[in-house]
């Protein structure tokens, strides 16, 4: 060995990367110890293997072709040329180098001379940079859509707040005729449910988040509650001249469901629909069975829906149209709802549009599932409030106002409804007169709700016996499951759904009364 060739020999090993020399026929010829450590061989495993041996498999046959191509036009290539290389470890690993490749003319022609890096910790950190770009932009993002929504949240309630207590003024300082009066109660009454409904879209989004929205599955025909869900949304289609057709099977679409929550997710794609109809559109519902799968079909002619923003209409707290100029209300939950209830029934649903001014058409597909029972004994809906005379209620509640309201609710229907401000009056009540039911509230000072029936579950036949009813404000499923664990037989969420409180009373107080009678 010469003089040159030493200190050549010399420069590659004192290399900080990987060096290899490769002659015409794709051979090594000569390696450096930091390749070796690279890539975990002896140099003389190396020596006159093809280079392909430190290349991953799948890419050998490429890696001859173009190791072939660049040795005809050979010119120096500088490392960070953008293409995404791997280098093959002897254990088989494999791991992303950067290669700058040079010509080296010899006595025994032509040579390659690659130097190779190890990119594997660059590789990383751009990696951990770009996750941290992403997380931050993630973070600023779910802020804007944060912000966006408080301010949505404030607009959606203080809007029907502001007509609620407007006309509550004007009713109540002003002498209005009996229609006039009429249109402010409904008014009221209309603005009322929206907040209602408001909130409950919000404490469903919370159960959805947390897995505790459950269903109360029971053998429906899905066409009724089509029905249903479409005769509550009738009206606000017809104030706007916007028609609604529906094509159903002639028979039972017989399925196990929950019919309250299907209707409200049904209501939510009407509700929808009519929000984003133009006066004198149209909307269609179509029900029909396949071979394997109930299919439904909500479609409308209105705004339509942006193309970048069809695989979003299911997110939460998204809306097309989140600025303060916006045309339509609303928090954006009601069509996530709708995905939710729908999946919770091992449904699917999908939506498309073929862009703004196009309309929309949303599809629901159920599974075909075997129905145990008979027609008979399927749900049906039911608005008639029973009759709850001779039943002597007891009604407890710290605030006024609640009181009077369910005492007067009750009292309708022709029950004795005697009220008290506190569990502990109550309790003492009660002591000497045991009632058909007793209706209380959660949240009071004091004995709250909870104490007041573990003390009477606590008390001597037949005052332990009394069927309690919770009414309350709080409305988490863990609410619920509290309430009926300490002692409640019902659990009812404020605001009162007055047929659902009836019907609750007439039966467990009329199975009160004949319990004693026997």
């Amino acid at each position: 060995m010469d003089t040159s060739e030493a200190k050549f020999r010399a420069l590659l090993e004192a290399a900080p990367d990987g060096m290899i020399i490769v002659d015409p026929s794709g051979r090594i010829r000569l390696v450096n110890v930091q390749a070796e450590q690279m890539f975990g061989y002896d140099r003389r495993e190396l020596l006159g293997q093809p280079v392909e041996i430190l290349v991953p498999e799948p890419s050998r046959p490429a890696h001859a072709e173009h190791r072939d191509a660049y040795a005809k036009t050979a010119r120096r290539r500088p490392m960070g040329a953008g293409l995404d290389l791997r280098g093959r470890r002897k254990d088989g690993s494999e791991f992303p180098v950067e290669i700058s490749l040079s010509p080296l003319d010899t006595d025994e022609g032509r040579l390659v001379v690659s130097a190779i890096r190890d990119i594997t910790e660059r590789r990383q950190a751009e990696q951990e940079r770009t996750r941290l770009i992403n997380e931050r932009e993630a973070q600023a993002e779910a802020s804007r859509i944060k912000d966006e929504f408080l301010a949505t949240l404030s607009h959606e309630l203080r809007t029907p707040l502001n007509a609620i207590l407007g006309w509550i003024s004007l009713l109540r300082d002003s002498k209005m005729g009996t229609d006039q009066a009429a249109r402010a109660l409904a008014t009221i009454e209309r603005n009322a449910r929206a907040q209602a409904q408001l909130v409950e879209d919000l404490l469903d989004v919370s159960r959805i988040v947390t897995g505790k929205l459950r269903l109360q599955v029971q053998p429906i025909d899905l066409a009724t509650v089509i029905e249903q869900a479409v005769d509550v949304m009738r009206p606000a289609a017809a104030a706007r001249r916007i028609s609604v057709d529906v094509h159903l099977e002639t028979r039972p679409v017989l399925m196990m469901g929950d019919p309250d929550r299907l209707q409200q997710a049904l209501w939510n794609l009407l509700s929808n629909s009519v929000k984003f109809s133009n006066d004198g559109g149209r909307i269609e519902v179509r029900l029909w069975t396949g071979e394997q799968q109930v299919s439904l079909a909500v479609r409308d002619t209105g705004r339509g829906i942006p193309p970048d923003f069809v695989p979003h209409v299911f997110d939460r707290f998204r809306q097309a149209d989140g600025s303060y100029t916006r045309e339509h209300g609303g928090l954006g939950l009601g069509l996530a709802i709708a995905r939710s209830v729908v999946e919770l029934h091992g449904g699917s649903i999908r939506a498309h549009s073929s862009g703004l001014g196009h309309g929309a058409t949303f599809a629901i597909d159920f599974p075909l599932a075997h129905v145990s029972g008979s027609p008979e004994h399927l749900w049906t809906p039911s608005d008639a409030l029973d009759p709850l005379d001779g039943l002597d209620i007891f009604v407890v509640d710290d605030q006024p106002d609640e009181r009077e309201l369910l005492m007067t609710m009750l009292g309708q229907q022709g029950a004795r409804v005697t009220t008290f401000a506190s569990g502990d009056e109550a309790l003492d009540a009660i002591a000497r007169t045991v009632p058909d039911v007793l209706v209380s509230d959660i949240a009071m000072p004091g004995r709250d709700g909870y104490g007041l029936i573990r003390a009477i579950r606590q008390m001597p036949p037949p005052m332990r016996s009394v069927p309690a009813i919770a009414v309350t404000a709080h409305a988490r499923a863990e609410d619920r499951e509290q309430a009926l664990a300490a002692g409640f037989q019902v659990y009812v969420a404020k605001p009162v759904n007055r047929g659902r409180l009836i019907r609750a009373v007439a039966t467990l107080g009329q199975a009160a009364q004949r319990v004693r009678r026997r």
